[in-house]
C-alpha cells in the first residue's frame, strides 16, 4: 500500500513540475518585451504624472512658506534683540547718572527715576517673555 501511495504521489508531482507549470508560464507571457497599449498606458499615466506635479508644487510652496517664516522670525529676533541691548544701554546710564538731592526735588527725582527703571525692567521680562 505504501509503495503504491509513493509512486503515484511522484508520478503526480513530475507531471506538476514538468509538464503543468512550463505550459502555464507560456500561457501567461507568451512575449515578455511587448509594451502596453494606449488605452493602458493612458488609464494609469496620467493620473500618477499629475499627482507627482502637484506634489511637487506643494512641496515647493510649503519650502517657500517656511523660507518665509523663518525669515520673519530672524528679523523679529534681531529686532528684539536691539530693543533689549537699547533698554540696558539705558539702565546703565541711569545707574551712572549721579543723583543730586535737593530739598524739594529730590523726592520727586527719586520716585521718577524708580518708575522708568520699572518700566524699563517690564519691557525686558516682555521682549523675554516673546522671544
Amino acid at each position: 500500500m505504501n509503495n503504491l501511495l509513493f509512486t503515484t504521489l511522484l508520478i503526480l508531482l513530475i507531471y506538476y513540475f514538468c509538464y503543468y507549470l512550463p505550459s502555464q508560464k507560456k500561457l501567461l507571457d507568451p512575449n515578455p518585451t511587448t509594451k502596453l497599449t494606449q488605452s493602458q498606458f493612458t488609464q494609469t499615466d496620467p493620473i500618477l504624472s499629475t499627482g507627482l506635479e502637484e506634489l511637487k508644487t506643494k512641496i515647493q510652496e510649503l519650502e517657500k512658506d517656511y523660507q518665509q517664516k523663518i525669515k520673519s522670525k530672524e528679523t523679529k529676533l534681531s529686532e528684539a534683540q536691539t530693543q533689549i541691548t537699547n533698554l540696558q544701554s539705558q539702565i546703565r546710564d541711569l545707574a551712572k547718572r549721579p543723583f543730586k538731592p535737593t530739598n524739594s526735588k529730590s523726592t520727586q527725582t527719586d520716585s521718577d527715576l524708580e518708575r522708568t527703571l520699572d518700566t524699563l525692567i517690564k519691557d525686558i521680562q516682555e521682549l523675554n517673555n516673546e522671544l
